[in-house]
Order: structure tokens, then sequence, then C-alpha cells
């Protein structure tokens, strides 16, 4: 019996030292993230082995097919940096299935990873927006607190043309003291006015996706927005409004103006300029106005002579009259 669980017992060190040596490191690469930022390439990143020695070397090889096509070899190892792979635009094919893996080879052995399928539709991942800004605005209608303006920018337009990438944005806002209070905004376009918030500071993030696949970007840089506590300048506009209408209408009941002498369908200009007949011509229509007969007046001409001549006819005839 004895010799039995000594011979038991050192079958299961030799096991758990031969698996051991298999999986105590990570026996082999992981292929643990694919990116495409506009659906027109695409880049693959993996884990190394992490139980080499430094005298050890190791070199990766990542291969690909397409669908049932053939195996092919990754055609970029530098663009994206170490342990990667970059599809560039001639090596990128939407809606279709890639599945590839990545082998270690050392000295002593090979090591390959698991198999990885993906279709480039699926991992696409934009950049973060950016020049994220506010701008107060107005009091809500219900006067409740302050409405402000948000409005963002993409980073790279050029990946939005051609119709390939639709974007949907999140929006997330809190109140400072509030660490746990994040509320969420679901957005199609790239500015959004919210109302009522009330006075103090808040944080504010966005991100972004496409909209029928893909992942969620990072967030954009935080913004600090911050609420004063002073009158917003709607208020004041609509207390002058109050007060001058209020001063308007009391100058009326107190200061009534004094209406102009004035006859209906008469331009006052022309009774100013003086143009009698054009006077005369709209008068006309009033029934009881006649209008007045103008005579040019008649001037003789009489003469030194002429005037001594009928002073003396009319001395002669009275004395003959005597």
């Amino acid at each position: 019996v004895l010799l039995w669980l000594l011979f038991t017992f050192l079958l299961w060190q030799r096991f758990i030292r031969s698996d051991g040596y298999r999986f105590s490191v990570t026996a082999r690469p992981h292929i643990y993230k694919c990116r495409s930022p506009n659906m027109e390439d695409f880049t693959c990143w993996w884990y190394p082995l992490d139980n080499l020695t430094n005298a050890e070397d190791v070199s990766y090889i990542l291969t690909y097919s397409i669908g049932f096509g053939p195996i092919q070899g990754c055609p970029d190892y530098v663009t994206a940096g170490s342990n990667s792979c970059h599809f560039d635009k001639v090596h990128t094919s939407v809606w279709e299935i890639y599945c590839m893996n990545v082998t270690a080879v050392t000295a002593h052995r090979n090591y390959t990873s698991q198999q990885h399928c993906i279709d480039v539709a699926d991992v696409v991942q934009t950049e973060a927006p950016v020049n994220l800004t506010y701008k107060l605005t107005d009091l809500s209608e219900d006067d409740s607190g302050q409405s402000v303006y948000l409005s963002w920018q993409y980073p790279v337009p050029s990946h939005l043309h051609y119709g390939w990438i639709t974007l949907l944005f999140e929006l997330q806002y809190r109140p400072i003291s509030e660490p746990g209070n994040w509320k969420v905004r679901p957005l199609q376009d790239t500015h959004v006015e919210l109302f009522g918030l009330a006075v103090g500071d808040y944080m504010v993030r966005i991100r972004c996706r496409s909209r029928n696949y893909g992942l969620w970007s990072k967030w954009s840089d935080m913004l600090v927005m911050t609420i004063p506590s002073g009158p917003p300048t709607v208020l004041m506009k609509r207390t002058f409004t109050i007060v001058y209408s209020v001063y308007f209408r009391l100058k009326v009941f107190f200061l009534p103006p004094v209406p102009k002498p004035r006859i209906q369908g008469i331009d006052p200009l022309l009774l100013k300029k003086g143009q009698l007949d054009e006077i005369n011509h709209h008068f006309r229509t009033f029934h009881s106005y006649k209008s007045p007969s103008y005579m040019e007046e008649i001037w003789e001409k009489v003469s030194v002579d002429r005037l001594y001549a009928n002073i003396e006819k009319h001395t002669i005839t009275g004395q003959h009259v005597t």
C-alpha cells in the first residue's frame, strides 16, 4: 500500500510540473484587441510571452485569412508599434470575416495563440470628440435654473465622408460635489442645450461611436462648467421691459398727446407747399367746398398829360353850365 501511494504521489508531482511548465507563463501569445478608426483600415494587438529569459530571442508572426480564402501574412508590423499588425486600405474589407493567429517563435519551440475572428465593422472605435465648450444662455421656461448651450467637434471630419460612419454621442454631466450622480444624454447632433441647471460647478464629458456598429470612443477631455449665482441677463431684460411698460402707460394717462390739426385724406405737406391748384383738386371731393374764383387785376395806364386834360375838360363844362 505504501509503495502504491508513493508511486501515485510521484506521478501527480510529475503531472503538476509538466502542467505548470506549460501554463505557468502565458504559454502562448494572446490577441486582445482590434480597432478601426474609420472602417477603412484597422490594427490588431497581442500580448507577448512573459516567461522568456533576457537572453532568449523571440519573434512573432501573424497570419490571417478572409472568409474561406488562403492564409496570408501580416502586411505591416511597424506602423502601430510593437506587438501589432496594421492593415491598410488595400488589405481591409468591410463586412468580411478575418480570422487570425499569432505565433511566437523561439529557439526551443513555437507558441501559437487561439484563433481570433472579427468583422471590421464590429471593431470601429472612433476618436474622442474635441473642443467641448459651453455658453450661458437664458432661464428655463419655469425659471427653475439657468440654461447652458454645449457644443463640440469631431477631430477628423474626413472619416465621416461618403456615409461610411454616422455618429452617435453620449453626454455625461454631474455636479462636482456629487461624484456618483452622472446624468446621461444620448445625442445625434454636435450641440445640445441643458435647461434648469442649479447654481454651482459641473463636470462635463462626451464620447461617440458609430451608429450601427462599433465601440464607444474614449471620453473627451473633462470640461468644468460654472453656473453663476448672479441674476441672469434674461431676468434683467424682463425687469426692464416691465418697468418701461408701466412708465409708458402712466405717461400716456397723465400726459396724453395733443392732437395736431389734420384734414383726413389731405397730405399736410401739400398745404405747406402752397400749391393752390392741387389743393383745390383734392378739396373738390368735399360737397360743401366751393373753389374760389381768381381774377387778374386790370391796371389802366394813366399819364400826367391825360390827367390834366380831363381836369380842364371838367372845369370848362362846369363853367358852361353855370
